[in-house]
């Protein structure tokens, strides 16, 4: 079952306001300074991915994973730049349990818009993705799970790991949350995607603007693997604006 990623009351308004809205209407917020959006906590959320819900008032949040606090962000956090954007389920260089992990924490959904995704995969991690004739022809998307595609999309966004914490947890209430701040980097999820498709490293510019998301122990403590936590967390501004060849 999906685990439920919390965010803070501002995130969740944020996430209601444009969730009903395509990318030219989201964008066009921009345009107005009273209307714009594109700071606020949650706008970055890949909502895609997450089931998210508000985080209790009276929530426990024993740790805190910030980049604030470098040292401990490094030794817990990778923003890997060989599982950014499209990745399908036959990549060659993917952490052990990949979709299993991921899957438990932020399942991709396919929507029209990942027709064509397959001809994005990450640089790092592309393939020859096996497509049924359907998908040549344009009538399913590749790997949506539903064709005779074996060949899965598991994920297309900002993909974090979070590792080293079943230690840590073991002396944690299971009612307890870990706050995991993530830096969102913004030339690079932009408009212009400068960077998004190459294999830069997410973390090479100061941070602009994060996102914080929070876990429950006890939705860690059954994940597949709570020493290993695979989250894809950050969407693009480009996410539902739909692949072409």
């Amino acid at each position: 079952m999906q685990a439920t990623i919390y965010v803070s009351a501002e995130a969740m308004a944020t996430v209601n306001a444009i969730s009903n809205l395509d990318y030219y209407d989201r964008v066009s917020l921009g345009d107005d300074p009273a209307t714009d959006l594109n700071t606020s906590p949650g706008y970055y959320l890949n909502t895609n991915a997450l089931h998210l819900a508000e985080l209790p008032v009276d929530a426990d949040v024993a740790i805190h994973i910030t980049p604030a606090d470098p040292a401990l962000f490094g030794r817990h956090v990778s923003i890997p730049a060989n599982l950014r954007g499209p990745i399908f389920s036959g990549a060659p260089n993917l952490p052990l349990g990949y979709a299993e992990k991921i899957a438990h924490w932020s399942p991709l959904t396919p929507t029209a818009h990942h027709r064509g995704a397959v001809y994005y995969q990450n640089v790092l991690n592309a393939y020859c993705v096996n497509l049924t004739d359907s998908d040549e022809e344009g009538g399913a998307t590749a790997g949506n799970g539903i064709s005779d595609a074996c060949d899965i999309l598991l994920s297309d966004g900002i993909v974090v790991v979070i590792t080293g914490l079943a230690e840590t947890i073991a002396n944690m209430a299971s009612n307890q949350y870990i706050a995991l701040t993530i830096p969102i980097n913004t030339n690079m999820l932009g408009i212009e995607l400068d960077g998004f498709r190459t294999a830069q490293e997410y973390l090479a510019d100061p941070v602009q603007q994060t996102e914080t998301l929070y876990l429950r122990v006890s939705d860690v403590q059954v994940s597949p693997d709570a020493d290993m936590i695979i989250i894809s967390a950050i969407r693009s501004e480009l996410a539902d604006y739909g692949y072409t060849y």
